[in-house]
């Protein structure tokens, strides 16, 4: 009897060994779900239904490697979808580049890189590599010390809002969106690469979902380039003269669309252009009792609005945000012509208008101050309602009451959806109506992959420790039943 167990403990040990050598020598992975994995979101399927023809996706990647599997299951969802809706037809290729070599080659030809995505709709073409998919969360700095340190790297898998957003920009009739940066008015600069202060994470993140920033000062032009699809004030500090406020005034006129981020204590003429379409900047700050350091504002009620309706489980937080009120009466015709405002993020019934955000502690006056809810953000569009069909671009405007909300600084130490938040009200301008939302389940997969070293700390534990571990129990349960 104790012959034949210890036959099996020594066959244990080694099929254990011989297990943990096929996953070494295959390259297995493991995956583990965050959250519940279902299909694709809701708003995937408004995009799939929106968009017209065939979209063929080319899967250029290794079968090997660790990332194939979340890829290939997120293609079938994104067919199985699209079979579902009246709209895209998704017809997906594989290429292995070990095994199809004449198709590789000419992938390679057309700068297709290695594990990436190609989609083609009719005559345009987009590809998204696997490093947009993945949002890492490296323990190292940067990718130069994850290579020479062997380190492995986690990451957050987010295929399904990329694809989604790149299917997105297929059924555009413009290849990428041409965002202009005014500056020449103490405005913050999107390629500030300052750590704390700069605007270059974010403007990275917006050159990685299509847009091309470019920098636009004012003074000089009879109008706005015709090639804008977004114009971006951001963080003014000094006035706007006259001949340039008439030009943002005709420009939103004849359906442009303007991103604004209010900065502190600064009056900058453009508030009069603002009023004309619905939107009134007030001189108070927004603050309440969610907050985390006694500073900020946690903001958590959204608006049912494309660029809100995903983050519906997620927060804001803002620093210094000024109070956005709605106005009534507008220079616009009143019927169907007549802007339509949304109040997109405010603060709870505790939350109120500040006029002295910096004396603590802070007390809300009923004859000064405007009682909560009170929203920092605004958006109005005229001509929204129109029929797709119909040659009309209708004029957008997104009102922020503060900049810094998406500096370097506040998008790599706080935990919030202030990233999301922006680069969707940047896609609602451009006219990609396609929500994103931060990885709170679906697609999303946390991605952990063994190293060398690892493996083999690995094996030492599966065939040697657990084994040992079973032999001494057998040894003990032997002795007792001796006794």
């Amino acid at each position: 009897m104790q012959n034949s167990t210890l036959l099996a403990i020594v066959l244990g040990g080694v099929l254990c060994v011989l297990v943990v050598a096929l996953g070494y020598y295959t390259a297995l992975t493991w995956e583990v779900n965050v959250g519940k994995v279902t299909q694709v979101s809701a708003r995937t399927r408004d995009i799939l239904a929106d968009t017209q023809g065939s979209i063929r996706i080319t899967c250029f990647m290794d079968r090997r490697h660790p990332m194939f599997r979340p890829v290939s299951r997120l293609l079938r969802g994104l067919r199985q979808a699209s079979r579902s809706v009246a709209g895209a037809d998704i017809v997906i290729q594989y290429v292995d580049p070990r095994w199809d070599l004449a198709r590789a080659g000419q992938l390679a030809a057309q700068k297709v890189p290695e594990n990436a995505l190609l989609l083609e709709r009719q005559r345009r073409r987009l590809v998204v590599t696997l490093d947009e998919m993945i949002a890492q969360r490296s323990l190292l700095r940067t990718r130069e010390e994850l290579n020479a340190r062997n380190h492995r790297e986690l990451g957050v898998f987010r295929g399904e809002s990329v694809c989604a957003a790149a299917i997105a920009r297929l059924a555009l009739p413009f290849e990428r969106a041409i965002v202009y940066w005014i500056q020449g008015h103490g405005e913050v600069r999107f390629d500030d690469y300052d750590e704390l202060h700069g605007f270059s994470d974010i403007a990275r993140e917006l050159n990685r979902g299509g847009f091309d920033l470019k920098p636009l000062t004012l003074p000089g032009l009879n109008r706005i380039p015709d090639d804008c699809h977004v114009l971006v004030i951001a963080g003014a500090r000094y006035a706007l003269n006259a001949e340039e406020i008439a030009l943002l005034d005709g420009f939103l006129q004849n359906g442009g669309r303007l991103l604004y981020l209010a900065a502190p204590h600064v009056t900058t003429g453009i508030e009069d252009v603002l009023a004309k379409w619905g939107v009134k900047l007030l001189p108070l700050f927004a603050v309440g009792p969610q907050t985390l350091s006694g500073q900020e504002v946690v903001l958590s009620n959204f608006a049912d609005h494309v660029i809100t309706r995903e983050l519906k489980n997620a927060s804001l937080v803002f620093n210094n945000a000024r109070c956005i009120q709605t106005l009534n009466e507008t220079s616009a015709p009143t019927g169907a012509d007549r802007p339509k405002v949304t109040l997109l993020a405010s603060t709870d019934a505790d939350g109120w208008g500040e006029s002295h955000p910096h004396v603590f502690p802070r007390q809300f006056d009923p004859q000064t101050e405007l009682p909560g809810p009170v929203a920092v953000a605004a958006v109005s569009e005229r001509g929204g309602s129109v029929a797709k069909d119909v040659a009309f671009r209708p004029t957008r405007l997104c009102v922020i009451g503060e900049t810094d909300f998406v500096m370097n600084g506040m998008l790599a130490s706080r935990a919030s959806a202030n990233r999301d938040f922006f680069v969707n009200a940047m896609a609602w301008l451009a006219g990609i109506d396609m929500g994103s939302a931060p990885s709170l389940g679906g697609d999303a997969t946390l991605v952990t992959g063994f190293t060398r070293r690892e493996w083999v700390l690995f094996m030492v534990g599966a065939a040697g420790v657990i084994p040992l571990c079973v032999f001494l129990v057998f040894c003990l349960t032997s002795r007792r039943s001796r006794r």
